[in-house]
């Protein structure tokens, strides 16, 4: 007969498979799924595969999907942990902290979700110290979304590790585990042979032809099988008349379950329901809900083997998942409102899970309650579970009595929904909800609607509209609704930031006048920054920096991203970079990993790292183009020509604007057209098309003049300066130069001041000229900006050059050249050569071709060769990079070659006698 050891029967292979997942996850880990239909045998398989692993010695925790609590993020995981309580208080306290925080076990800073998926992988570890660990879960369909996540990262990380990860999910789920690429066993109906044999096995004395009916109606489905038959021995009918079965085997089965707990006594019915909507099985949980001696109410459930209770007597475990859907289904609505009520008072220590009990215990409105779950909805915002928090703001607004206080939490859930989630569905879908509501224009919900519009459209006139009335109202009220204001502002300062027309800021600025001072982060802070940069304070400045300094500690995504707005104004992004990496790293936020990859991609662009700043810039496109954020694509756009610009591509820079020009024209949207003149200006000057430069330059601001709400203006001073006096408009780029140091903004950032220093130098006297430039360059902190640094010295080589001081100039534009060589930017490379050779210096004129090399031009040139630095190489050899720029200036001629890439190839074709006597 085809049975297996475990007694299952058909299931011969599908055990073989099974046992040799088990070796290979005692020895190096593995994962594996079973899908299939309910019923048709993952979770006999799974509990075969349990007591296959333990009696090997191997240790086995379990857990299982629960459709109830699908919306309760890490729902599932808090299962796994829950029953690893000693691993638990080994791991390092940081690592402690970061799943107890994330799981609701207690309050405190919340930690990334990436720190929380490695503090799972920590406490899986620690588990499988002593002998190996297998994971079990069931319904893995059923799992919420985030602990399926965190099962996904820990599968792919099972390598080296004795931890198997076994899961089951049904074949039709539209939850599908698969997309982290597990292994999988597709677990078949039995076909009629093996169907016939269980049957033969478990119900001897029925007759044939009922046997024949039941396994024809199963249609080989274990599950099925097994409880047809079951009822049908029950019931006496021994003709197989009463077998009036459909064609699914699960739902039947189904009903079945329904049927047997239906004739339990009604107080383990009452327990039973505890622990279906429970979740855990916690059996101290348990007893606390249902009261003295209500444990003892389970013995008739274990008897029918409908539950059992653990090894440890920590948890109670329906034996099929379907038994929970009976129980549940077999409750009334009172029933159900009953035992989430004593369960919500079971858990008085976890408030999140209270919350979401007491939402579930509450039919008729009741603000007590909507009060409670609008407070876990905050939680799950300050550790980063933005779906969480969108899931109980909606419920809390359900259970509102009040019509406004409902509005506000609905429109809350769509702000989050729309900029922290980034689930522009469920925003819009929120949104018209609000809408059916003839009363529904509120703060909140012109914060939501117009940042919908603003993003997904680039709709400043309304988005500006809706806002600029509710501010307006709000702010004149006596006690303003603070969040909700703050949160309205923000959005109101974005759209007149994007627009940047004078008939929209004006009416902000007015409104801005009205606030107080606040943190650099706040939405009245950040208006009055982008109004005027000169106008930011020492004071400020401070708080900004030590705000950003604790980012280290701060989950909040909105928070994270805010700061590093402001920061990425007053050039401070580089102190934001590991906060921000974590918001798009973390993956639960998708709607901030939009701007958190813009401030990627400007602080690799600013500081010259500009493949990671492209590569940053097209994975903002992509992802905007898929998620529906359109205006966010075009900060990628701009980023990308800014890129191309500066590394001397004038076609993909080009290319780019073209796309930013062609969509915020017709929208007005003046800063973004503004961002594409900045960047063409900068390809023309690397091109050293002077005129075109002035003409893009002065399309974003008249020279003499920073306008209001136009950072721009700032940004691309030099450009305009420079443009100005290479096309004879000296007294132009005097103007525009004097505006810049007028507007103080030297102060602000060493990247600024060197850009404001260096427009100073630009339109310096010939006496003069010197003492600036050496000015600039001799800034603090001014050599971490490479661009800056290389378009200063071009500019003072350039200078030189015209006074007639060729020696000199040489020295600057040598260093311009190495710097942009170094950079990749190879249009302002050529500029600096070819000002070189105007200087009457030839690249061969710097030594003789075939000359041998000395001693320590020869080390420079073999570090060189391995691709480091100038610096790089300063450092090593215990010399400064004017020096080591000096021997390359040499070699290069020497060697007949003209770039750093033809060094390798040129050392390794020389003579022994071209090359000089090491020492």
């Amino acid at each position: 007969m085809s049975v297996g050891p475990t007694g299952l029967v058909g299931r011969e292979g599908e055990l073989a498979e099974l046992a040799a997942f088990l070796d290979m996850a005692g020895t190096t880990g593995a994962a594996l799924l079973l899908t299939g239909d309910p019923g048709v045998g993952k979770t006999a398989l799974l509990d075969a595969t349990a007591e296959l692993a333990e009696a090997k010695g191997v240790r086995v925790v379990r857990g299982s999907g629960v459709e109830y609590e699908t919306d309760i993020s890490f729902a599932a995981l808090h299962q796994l942990v829950g029953s690893l309580p000693d691993e638990l208080g080994r791991l390092p306290r940081s690592t402690r902290e970061a799943l107890e925080v994330a799981l609701g076990l207690t309050v405190g800073p919340a930690a990334s979700r990436i720190a929380v998926l490695n503090a799972a992988l920590a406490l899986f570890d620690e588990a499988a110290k002593e002998r190996p660990l297998l994971l079990v879960i069931d319904d893995l369909h059923a799992v919420d979304q985030t602990s399926r996540a965190a099962m996904g990262f820990v599968a792919r990380r099972l390598g080296g590790r004795r931890i198997g990860l076994l899961g089951a999910q049904r074949e039709e789920s539209d939850e599908s585990f698969r997309s982290t690429g597990l292994p999988e066993l597709e677990i078949a109906p039995l076909d009629d042979t093996d169907a016939l044999r269980l049957l033969s096995r478990r119900f001897a004395h029925l007759p044939r032809r009922v046997l024949s009916t039941v396994a024809r109606e199963a249609q080989g489905n274990p599950l099925a099988l097994l409880e047809f038959a079951g009822s049908t021995e029950a019931s006496g009918d021994h003709h197989g008349q009463g077998a009036a079965w459909a064609n699914s085997p699960g739902r039947d089965v189904r009903a079945l379950y329904g049927t047997r707990v239906g004739r339990l006594p009604e107080r383990t019915r009452e327990v039973l329901l505890l622990a279906a909507l429970e979740g855990s099985g916690d059996i101290g949980i348990l007893e606390a809900a249902g009261g003295p001696g209500s444990l003892e109410e389970l013995a008739p459930a274990e008897r029918d083997h409908l539950v059992m209770v653990t090894e440890n007597g920590r948890a109670v475990h329906f034996r099929h998942p379907l038994v929970r859907s009976a129980v549940v289904d077999g409750s009334t609505g009172e029933q159900r409102r009953s035992a989430h009520r004593r369960l919500a008072d079971a858990l008085v220590d976890q408030p999140e899970r209270r919350g979401d009990h007491l939402a579930r215990a509450t039919a008729a409105p009741d603000e007590t309650v909507a009060a409670v779950v609008e407070s876990a909805a905050r939680s799950n915002l300050r550790r980063g579970d933005a779906d969480g928090a969108i899931a109980r703001l909606r419920r809390a607004a359900e259970l509102s009595p009040d019509r406004e206080v409902r509005r506000r939490r609905l429109s809350k859930a769509a702000y989050v929904a729309a900029w922290v989630a980034g689930h522009l569905e469920v925003s819009h879908e929120i949104m018209r909800e609000i809408e059916r509501d003839p009363a529904a224009r509120s703060l909140s919900a012109a914060a939501a609607a117009g940042f919908l519009v603003l993003v997904t459209e680039g709709d400043a006139d309304t988005a500006h509209a809706l806002l600029m009335e509710a501010v307006g109202q709000a702010s004149a009220m006596p006690e303003p609704p603070r969040e909700e204001l703050e949160t309205a502002l923000f959005t109101l300062t974005l759209a007149s930031q994007y627009s940047g027309r004078p008939e929209h800021w004006q009416p902000l600025v007015d409104v801005l006048d009205r606030f107080p001072e606040a943190s650099p982060a706040a939405a009245a802070s950040l208006g009055r920054i982008h109004h005027d940069l000169g106008s930011v304070t020492d004071g400020m400045l401070r708080r900004l920096d030590e705000e950003i300094s604790g980012l280290r500690d701060q989950s909040d995504a909105d928070v994270v991203i805010r700061t590093a707005l402001t920061a990425s104004y007053l050039d401070r992004l580089p102190g934001c970079r590991e906060a921000v990496s974590r918001v798009i790293r973390d993956g639960g936020a998708v709607g901030s990993s939009m701007p958190a990859l813009m401030f990627v991609a400007l602080d690799n662009l600013y500081v010259g790292r500009w493949q990671p700043s492209a590569d940053a810039a097209d994975e903002l496109i992509a992802l905007c183009e898929e998620t529906g954020y359109h205006l966010f694509a075009q900060v990628g756009h701009y980023v990308a020509a800014m890129t191309a610009a500066q590394r001397g591509d004038l076609d993909t820079c080009l290319r780019h604007c073209e796309v930013v020009w062609g969509w915020s024209r017709p929208r007005g949207l003046q800063r973004l057209e503004n961002c594409a003149h900045q960047a063409a200006a900068r390809a023309a000057l690397g091109a050293a098309d002077f005129e075109t430069a002035f003409r893009h330059a002065t399309a974003i601001c008249a020279p003499g003049v920073l306008p209001p709400f136009n950072p721009e203006a700032v940004w691309s001073a030099p450009d305009l300066v420079e443009a100005a006096v290479r096309t004879g408009r000296h007294a132009e780029a005097r103007q525009h130069a004097d505006a810049l140091r007028a507007a103080g903004v030297g102060r602000l950032s060493s990247r600024l001041a060197l850009r404001s220093a260096t427009t100073t130098a630009m339109t310096s006297t010939a006496e003069d000229t010197v003492r600036c430039f050496e000015e600039a360059l001799g800034l603090p902190d001014a050599e971490q900006w490479h661009f800056e640094v290389g378009h200063a010295r071009l500019a003072y080589g350039e200078a030189l050059r015209r006074q007639g001081l060729n020696r000199d100039a040489r020295v600057q534009l040598t260093a311009a050249r190495d710097r942009f060589e170094e950079l990749g930017a190879r249009s302002w490379e050529a500029r600096a050569a070819a000002e070189l050779r105007a200087t009457g210096m030839t690249r061969t004129g710097r030594g003789k071709a075939g000359e041998a090399l000395t001693p320590q031009e020869q080390e420079v040139a073999r570090l060189a060769a391995t691709g480091l630095s100038n610096p790089q190489i300063a450092s090593r050899l215990f010399l400064s990079p004017r020096t080591v720029s000096s021997h390359l200036y040499h070699v290069f001629p020497k060697l007949g070659i003209t770039s750093r890439a033809e060094l390798r190839d040129a050392l390794e074709a020389l003579p022994p006698e071209a090359s000089a006597t090491r020492p």
